[in-house]
């Protein structure tokens, strides 16, 4: 099937079988309460959250599944985006080569990525507690390092910054498989609410975010991106 025909035909909830109810992980009713989330949120308004075995096939990342899910996020929140939009070549969702996405993956539009005047804007999709591996940026192409900025548009995030220290909130927040593989250094995190904007802490600086329950649509401000400067923690990890 196409990409085009399935963000079209999607409408309303999801047939088969590989999903779990985000709302009834002990995790994230456990996180909730200490970071920012109520009780009344996590159970009141969650969205369902697909397992790896809906995202995969024979090991292979289905694309398509990957974009239905989204499209059942946007519904849930209210989140609308023009027909233009939905078919755009540039919108696109990615495993990073890590085989789970259930936790560890985005989607995403690049509205602009203009090298000649330095600028970029960015729209992050995340589903309910999606993580984008931590990461830096680095200079590249002959152009300075990256800076960003974020606001949440619909959903929360937690955004994670170096520093901080292994606490059982931040822990219970980070998908098990980037525990497992060593790949995150920064546990200094903040719970952003529709409307509330974080940024980088400095140039180069480690850094990636969580969606909350509902998941997150998160708008970036950043200086041009370079696929060259980006480098991940996990040394699984690619773009």
């Amino acid at each position: 099937m196409q990409r085009r025909d399935v963000l079209k035909a999607f409408v309303g909830g999801v047939a088969g079988a590989g999903f779990i109810n985000f709302a009834g992980s002990s995790a994230s009713a456990r996180t909730a309460s200490l970071s920012g989330e109520t009780t009344n949120q996590i159970e009141g308004s969650a969205m369902q959250k697909y397992d790896n075995d809906f995202f995969y096939k024979d090991g292979v990342f289905q694309q398509d599944k990957a974009f239905q899910a989204y499209y059942e996020m946007f519904a849930e929140m209210d989140y609308s985006l023009a027909d233009s939009l939905r078919a755009n070549k540039d919108f696109w969702v990615n495993d990073f080569g890590l085989g789970d996405f259930a936790h560890v993956g985005m989607g995403g539009i690049f509205f602009f990525n203009d090298k000649e005047y330095r600028y970029f804007g960015h729209d992050i999709y995340l589903l309910p507690g999606q993580m984008i591996p931590e990461h830096r940026h680095e200079p590249a192409e002959d152009m300075p390092a990256k800076h960003e900025a974020w606001q949440v548009r619909n959903g929360s995030v937690y955004t994670f910054a170096e520093g901080g220290e292994k606490t059982p909130q931040a822990l219970a927040l980070i998908p098990k498989s980037q525990l497992e593989a060593g790949a995150v250094n920064c546990y200094n995190y903040k719970f952003l609410r529709v409307g509330d904007q974080d940024r980088l802490s400095r140039l180069c600086a480690p850094h990636f975010m969580i969606a909350g329950s509902e998941g997150a649509v998160v708008t970036e401000y950043a200086c041009y991106h370079s696929m060259d400067g980006l480098k991940f923690t996990n040394p699984k990890a690619h773009a």
